[in-house]
């Protein structure tokens, strides 16, 4: 359960955030909100809440139809992004070979030199170094736009 350790331990800002976009979520009023706080976490304000009331609370405004797409705060140790290292996804080759053909470098020779220059290899072996090559090939065809 994020950072908490101790169950006594107040909860922590992107945990309280949370609540609040539950709240808006629901459109629950301000007196709601507060019965919701007292019956499921024990207390009149979101600051006082402990990490078993927090639990608490989520469990009950999920039930009611809240749609947790921050399930990060749930999880403990887990990098928010894969490995930078790993292969690059299938995405981001699709979108660097389409931003290739928008800056119309369609010979090899071009797309490499390019990658050359931005990462000093022929082709992205990474995300990391994909993501060097997306980013670059954005910028240009910015530059490009802007001066048409």
């Amino acid at each position: 359960m994020g950072a908490l350790k101790n169950s006594k331990e107040k909860i922590t800002s992107k945990q309280l955030a949370l609540l609040h976009i539950a709240k808006s979520q629901l459109g629950l009023d301000d007196m709601d909100y507060r019965s919701v706080l007292d019956l499921y976490g024990g207390v009149e304000s979101a600051k006082n809440l402990t990490a078993d009331g927090f639990k608490s609370v989520m469990a009950y405004l999920e039930k009611i139809g809240f749609k947790n797409k921050a399930k990060r705060v749930y999880q403990k140790n887990k990098p928010l992004y894969a490995d930078p290292n790993g292969l690059p996804y299938p995405a981001q080759l699709n979108k660097v070979n389409q931003l290739f053909i928008d800056m119309e470098m369609l010979e090899p020779e071009r797309q490499q030199g390019f990658c050359r220059r931005v990462i000093k290899k022929p082709w992205p072996q990474t995300r990391d170094e994909t993501s060097k090559v997306i980013e670059g090939l954005k910028a240009m065809l910015a530059r490009k736009k802007k001066s048409l």
